[in-house]
C-alpha cells in the first residue's frame, strides 16, 4: 500500500497523526472484539436452553396430536385444519447489542380460525402446538442473535487485521522514508551552509 502524504516537513505531523488514529482504532476494535466474545459466551447457554425447550415442546405437541387423532379421528383433525382461516404470525423485536442489530425476543399471534368441536385432546394438541411454536420462535431469536454476533466478530477481526497488518505498517514505512529524506535534506542544507560560511 502506497501512502500519499504532504511533501516535506508537513508530512511528518500528518503521518504521525494518522498513525496515532490507526493505533487507537486498532485498540478500540480489540475492545469491541473482546466485548462481542463475552456477549456471545453469555448468549450460547440461553440458545442451548431455548433449543432444549423447543425439542421438549415439539415432542409434547406430537404426542398430543397423536392422542387427538386417536380420540377424535383423522377426519376431525382434517375438519379442524380446514377451519383455520389465517396462519399464525410472528413479530420479532430487535435491539442494538454493541452496535449490532440483533433479535432479542418475539411474540406469536395465533392464526384465526373457527372453533371446532373435537374434544379435549384436540384443544390440548392445539395448545401444545402453540407452545412449540413459541419455543421455536425463541430458538430462532437466539440463533439469529448468535449469527449476527458471529458476523460482527468476523468483520471486526478483518477490520482490525487490515489496520494492524497493512495500514499501520504502510504508514510507518512512509514516515521512516520521509524522516530519512528529511535528515538527508538537513545534512545537505548544513553542508551547503558550511560551504557558504567558509567562502
Amino acid at each position: 500500500m502506497k501512502v500519499r502524504h504532504p511533501p516535506g516537513r508537513a508530512g511528518r505531523p500528518w503521518l504521525a497523526h494518522r498513525l496515532e488514529v490507526a493505533r487507537r482504532g486498532a485498540e478500540l476494535l480489540d475492545e469491541k472484539f473482546r466485548a462481542l466474545v463475552r456477549e456471545r459466551s453469555r448468549m450460547e447457554p440461553e440458545a442451548a436452553r431455548a433449543r432444549a425447550e423447543w425439542e421438549r415442546s415439539a415432542r409434547e405437541a406430537e404426542r398430543w396430536l397423536t392422542r387427538a387423532a386417536v380420540m377424535s379421528g383423522e377426519r376431525q383433525l382434517a375438519v379442524a385444519a380446514a377451519a383455520v382461516q389465517a396462519p399464525a404470525s410472528v413479530t420479532v423485536r430487535r435491539r442494538a447489542i454493541l452496535g449490532v442489530s440483533c433479535p432479542v425476543d418475539g411474540t406469536v399471534a395465533p392464526g384465526a380460525g373457527a372453533a371446532v368441536a373435537g374434544g379435549a385432546a384436540l384443544l390440548c394438541a392445539a395448545a401444545a402446538h402453540r407452545r412449540a411454536l413459541e419455543a421455536a420462535l425463541a430458538v430462532g431469536v437466539a440463533d439469529g442473535a448468535l449469527r449476527r454476533i458471529d458476523a460482527e466478530l468476523r468483520a471486526t477481526r478483518l477490520r482490525r487485521n487490515a489496520i494492524v497488518r497493512t495500514w499501520i505498517p504502510a504508514h510507518e514505512d512512509a514516515l521512516r522514508t520521509l524522516e530519512l529524506a528529511l535528515e538527508e535534506l538537513e545534512r545537505e542544507d548544513g553542508a551547503r551552509l558550511r560551504r557558504v560560511l567558509r567562502a
